[in-house]
């Protein structure tokens, strides 16, 4: 065989040695993205139980893979599998020491588990590597909220409403944490911000109307109660009876 022929003949030898080699692992890759993808989309759609299998075989697939075992994770939370869910949050976590997000679920995760402290530390690494994310500080004021740390709760959402101001929840719960304080004309004022986002949101009405009667303004409370009706008349029944609780008891007793 002339040496050229020879050097050709071992250049294609070594080609088709490169691609048995690297083919599958590319072709696993791609199947476990797909996977992955696949169960992003079933997660959105509500499909736990499918987007679950779906990522557990993008996990088998490629068991490095650190957003597979995220958006497993996530969907555990969704279950409300906390255990299950803190455990393969900190896998992801392990597998890329920088995957702020997985911080901030597994503090999340920790907080739903009465795990305050755990929480903390993971809410703070996640606010260390990114800064200015609104819901880690959201996160962090919920966890505040929970721990009955009311001023802390404060500072935390009042950081979340300077990054992204017109997030009802912080809102709500910033109002929560004023209201626990008995800062109740504060607590009037953000709330007052959800109802011009949502304006045909019952609960956070309901929310306001018992937050004008604590800031003893009860014209304000029964405004409330009217615009209730027409929306939600059970939620207005609700707040109806808050109103009028201490005559319903002297009924009541009678």
């Amino acid at each position: 065989m002339p040496k050229n022929a020879v050097e050709n003949f071992l250049v294609m030898i070594f080609t088709l040695l490169i691609l048995s080699v690297f083919v599958p692992a590319q072709d696993v890759l791609t199947e476990a993205e797909s996977c992955n993808l696949q169960g992003i989309k079933e997660t959105g759609a509500g499909n736990y139980k499918e987007a679950a299998k779906l990522f557990k075989r993008a996990i088998t697939l490629q068991p490095d893979f650190a957003k597979a075992h995220f958006n497993l994770g996530t969907v555990h939370f969704h279950l409300k599998e906390f255990e299950k869910a803190v455990s393969l949050f900190q896998k992801a976590i392990k597998l890329n020491p920088s995957y702020t997000d997985a911080y901030n679920q597994l503090g999340a995760t920790f907080t739903e588990l009465s795990q305050y402290d755990n929480a903390l530390v993971a809410l703070k690494e996640a606010i260390r590597q990114k800064p200015d994310i609104f819901v880690f500080y959201y996160n962090l004021g919920c966890l505040y909220n929970r721990w009955e740390k009311f001023q802390a709760a404060v500072e935390a959402l009042e950081k979340s409403r300077k990054l992204q101001p017109d997030y009802p929840e912080t809102l709500i719960n910033l109002g929560y944490a004023f209201m626990r304080q008995k800062r109740y004309r504060e607590a009037v004022s953000v709330v007052q911000k959800v109802i011009e986002l949502k304006p045909d949101d019952a609960q956070a009405r309901y929310f306001l109307g018992k937050l004008y009667l604590f800031a003893k303004d009860k014209q304000s409370a029964l405004a409330q109660y009217g615009r209730i009706k027409s929306l939600n008349p059970q939620v207005a029944q609700q707040l109806y009876e808050f109103i009028y609780q201490d005559k319903l008891l002297v009924i009541h007793q009678k």
